[in-house]
């Protein structure tokens, strides 16, 4: 018998799945945005929304907070010639450096939403 048990386990990482480090990730977001209103917004489309900004209920929190960040943003690319996403990043801290709420939003909702967003596309294109 080894230190380790029955089993040699020596050589055996246990590691959060995807989804397991999407909700810590999402319920980190809903702690940062508490009292900001971003609450008072998702609960006029979505049901649950306390628990969705806790982490759970996954894939209605991911879509949830894609569909927001979108709307929010969508003005910039009807005023603005965004042809990447450098020149998003540009225009979003531009809003940012104007008020403290702004860079709230961006710094707090829009940048992780987006990191949310590249790690997704980055466990589905992986195989």
């Amino acid at each position: 018998m080894t230190e380790y048990g029955q089993i040699g386990l020596k050589f055996v990482y246990l590691r959060l799945g995807g989804m397991h480090l999407l909700m810590s990730y999402v319920g980190s977001i809903g702690s940062l945005m508490a009292g900001s209103g971003m609450t008072e917004i998702l609960s006029e489309a979505f049901a649950g929304v306390l628990k969705m900004l806790t982490g759970k209920q996954y894939p209605d929190n991911v879509r949830a907070l894609r569909m927001l960040v979108e709307e929010i943003i969508r003005p910039l690319f009807q005023t603005q010639n965004l042809g990447c996403m450098a020149d998003l990043l540009q225009a979003l801290d531009d809003a940012a450096s104007h008020s403290r709420t702004a860079k709230l939003w961006v710094n707090c909702l829009f940048k992780p939403v987006f990191t949310i967003m590249k790690y997704i596309r980055a466990e589905r294109e992986a195989y």
